[in-house]
């Protein structure tokens, strides 16, 4: 692999993905009853990374809406993808005693080890929503002792389900020369991402990748650094996209170029504008994220553990997609996608 241009890859944060069975666990402090009635009130403590964000959003409105479903209350902490407030945060919610559950989108998983061994000593149920818990970047697995589930994708499923549908792209192309914009190297989980995908296309020798600069998960730097890749490589074939929000500039900097007949687009993200790309004939394949779907499933694990239900351990949320983990024109043509349209916007 070559490069245009890229940043030092430094952080830590991922998604998960793999189902796998699990146990039940118990929550911490006994839930209360609503008055006059059987109903029991599990208290949830939600940590949200950054509530000014579209994906956090369907997220948190996900976890709400299990809540009101199965009988549970909400309180959102709101961390400003600050991972410092987020353990403050957190410590704060064990020392109130009044939570029998956290859901926890993690700011940096890693750096969340010793506050989640303080709520799980606590008794509090702990359920890691969207990223995972713990150093490994790739896994999807409980990384804490007494984290009852994971609900996520891992950023290596997604980077092995981009480099399969740059290999599609590129199946009649040779030589084929691909670009990746990366959101943001300095981000540990962007690199294993791009390794994922790169392992893919490397085993088939008529493609070639180099990477442009950040896109900064945004529209305009986006658009300015995928300006930049047509003037330097004017022959590309492919590019592929991590994000929905990037791929917007993406589009209007091939637009711009005349070249929208002659380049393939690859994006990830599933949101409302990416499906409506993807249905209009503009990307050819868009990994699917579910983020309202894995805010839901997350929370409604957390309600049963505390409950004394059995739940599984950790759950890829690409399998609750209902037409698979790839949007395309023919899996968004069948009848289990027919009526996707993405469950946020980007």
């Amino acid at each position: 692999m070559t490069m245009i241009r890229r940043g030092v890859a430094v952080g830590v944060a991922a998604f998960a993905g793999a189902v796998l069975a699990g146990c039940a666990a118990g929550g911490g402090t006994a839930p209360t009853t609503e008055p006059g009635g059987d109903t029991e009130v599990v208290q949830i403590a939600f940590f949200n990374p950054v509530a000014a964000n579209a994906a956090t959003q369907a997220n948190q409105a996900g976890v709400e809406a299990a809540a009101e479903e199965l009988g549970a209350e909400v309180t959102v902490f709101d961390a400003g993808f600050d991972q410092a407030k987020q353990i403050s945060q957190m410590e704060d919610a064990i020392a109130t005693g009044r939570y029998d559950a956290f859901v926890v989108m993690p700011v940096n998983g890693a750096a969340l080890v010793g506050v989640t061994e303080d709520a799980v000593d606590a008794g509090i149920t702990v359920v890691a929503d969207w990223n995972n818990i713990g150093p490994d970047l790739g896994s999807i697995e409980p990384q804490v002792d007494g984290v009852v589930t994971v609900v996520a994708q891992s950023m290596a499923s997604q980077g092995t389900l981009l480099g399969e549908a740059t290999v599609a792209a590129c199946e009649d192309i040779d030589p084929c020369l691909v670009v990746y914009m990366p959101g943001s190297f300095s981000q540990g989980s962007e690199q294993l991402r791009l390794d994922a995908a790169l392992a893919v296309t490397e085993k088939h020798p008529n493609i070639t990748v180099q990477t442009s600069a950040d896109g900064e998960y945004s529209a305009g730097p986006a658009e300015a650094a995928m300006t930049d890749v047509l003037l330097a490589l004017p022959e590309v074939d492919v590019v592929v996209s991590p994000g929905d929000q990037m791929t917007i500039g993406i589009v209007q900097a091939i637009d711009a170029a005349g070249k929208s007949d002659d380049i393939a687009i690859i994006s990830a993200g599933a949101t409302k504008e990416g499906i409506q790309l993807v249905r209009d004939g503009v990307i050819q394949a868009n990994i699917v994220l579910l983020p309202w779907s894995e805010g839901y499933h997350a929370a409604s694990y957390a309600i049963k553990a505390v409950r004394g239900e059995t739940v599984p351990a950790s759950v890829d949320s690409s399998s609750l997609s209902p037409f698979g983990p790839v949007a395309t024109l023919e899996t968004l043509s069948s009848p289990e996608g027919a009526d996707f349209v993405g469950e946020y916007s980007g």
